[in-house]
């Protein structure tokens, strides 16, 4: 009988023969036991079936490790090894973790779950997704939502471009109770060394690699990118105190409140397809100054709104159609999630916004006193007056948002 395990030390998971036991999906650390748990078991022991136990599986699973974890699992699917799976909660299936989903343009709710993409057209839209869901979820100061939407997608894209395996998945995860945003890329693809190690850089270890693709300028290939997506990933985590890591090909890069630290030798389960794992995360209730972490030989790099500029119209006002962007107009939380777009909208490009209500016909009380009742709160007189207009609300729907501000400010006055 074969069994892993390291009495050093606690794992996350263990195996009995060619049963995984997975015990915890909350650390960077679940990935390396995962890995050294399936590779014994084919490597040494020949075997190509295994169920996997999640049943001890708490409730706290982190995209450092979920993601990974279902891009490792469909690598060896890929090569021909067989998983079947016992105890996943209600919460880990969510995640989607077992059941690999590709991206689509229509996809909803796609924070917490691992999506698979397969082009660069998808990691496109799935950015975009992701920044639409951020932005209607709380509230970011300036510069925060576009740096993240800027760096996502050269992550992604790095993997369609320069892993040689044309895919990967990526998950996300917004923390409110901590103001944290984090999110994980994995490819199971040749990894950062060997992208490198034929280029004019020529890397002389694992880690000597990833701390040069932390550098301005450093690809395998000026004609397909820049190489600035993990340099501008750096610089950005630098600016927001947040935390940085890179995994590829055995080798580990961390960069965490302005400490580094780097590991040599962790578990992989191919030379060939070693893959990357980029893991980030941020604090965004700091104060940060994201906008100056651009900055590519000497000038700072202008970030867009791609979502922003799509709303515009001919006189360059912000037009937000409330029948498209809410979940409708009968709930509270439907109009705590308009709010928090229209602010993060307003953070972000200092012009007047139109919220039309064209084709809407009912409102609750309380969706209007959430949405436009506090937002007159938020802003004041003045500043309301000056940034938004009202378009397209008949005089029952008026009457109703009338009524709705009176009693919210009587109620502040008491």
């Amino acid at each position: 009988m074969a069994v892993w395990h390291n009495n050093s030390f606690t794992p996350s998971c263990h195996r009995e023969n060619d049963v995984i036991f997975v015990e915890a999906l909350n650390r960077g650390k679940c990935v390396s036991d995962f890995i050294k748990a399936i590779d014994t078991g084919v490597r040494i022991d020949g075997i190509k079936d295994f169920l996997v136990d999640f049943k001890k599986v708490g409730s706290s699973s982190f995209p450092n490790a979920v993601a990974p974890v279902s891009g490792i699992l469909e690598y060896y699917k890929r090569n021909g090894v067989i998983f079947e799976y016992d105890g996943a909660s209600p919460s880990l299936l969510s995640t989607k973790m077992l059941s690999p989903t590709q991206f689509i343009h229509d996809s909803k709710n796609v924070l917490g779950k691992v999506w698979y993409f397969y082009s660069s057209d998808d990691a496109y839209e799935l950015v975009q997704a992701y920044i639409v869901e951020l932005q209607k979820s709380a509230r970011f100061y300036k510069g925060v939502l576009n740096s993240i939407e800027w760096a996502l997608y050269e992550v992604l894209d790095n993997v369609i471009q320069h892993s040689k395996i044309g895919y990967g998945c990526v998950m996300g995860q917004l923390h409110p109770t901590t103001s944290n945003i984090a999110f994980t890329v994995f490819d199971s693809g040749q990894g950062i060394y060997n992208s490198l190690k034929d280029s004019v850089h020529i890397p002389k270890t694992n880690v000597d690699a990833i701390t040069l693709a932390i550098q301005e300028e450093i690809t395998r290939d000026s004609s397909i990118g820049q190489g600035n997506g993990l340099f501008g990933l750096h610089s950005i985590v630098k600016q927001g105190q947040g935390k940085l890591s890179i995994t590829s090909d055995g080798g580990s890069y961390t960069y965490n409140h302005g400490e580094v630290k780097t590991y040599n030798y962790l578990p992989r389960f191919s030379t060939k397809t070693p893959g990357t794992i980029v893991d980030f995360q941020l604090n965004y209730s700091n104060d940060m100054s994201l906008d100056r972490a651009l900055v590519f030989r000497g000038k700072q790099y202008k970030l867009t709104n791609i979502h922003f500029e799509e709303m515009e119209d001919e006189n360059g006002y912000i037009y937000y159609k409330i029948r498209e962007h809410a979940e409708g107009t009968g709930t509270r939380d439907s109009a705590i999630r308009v709010k928090n777009e229209i602010h993060n909208i307003l953070t972000e490009e200092q012009k007047p916004i139109i919220l039309d209500f064209e084709g809407i016909t009912v409102i609750s009380s309380s969706f209007a006193d959430e949405l436009l009742a506090k937002l007159f709160l938020d802003f004041g007189l003045f500043q309301f007056n000056n940034l938004i207009k009202i378009k397209s609300m008949d005089e029952s729907l008026q009457n109703i948002l009338h009524r709705s501000v009176l009693q919210r400010i009587v109620e502040e006055l008491k």
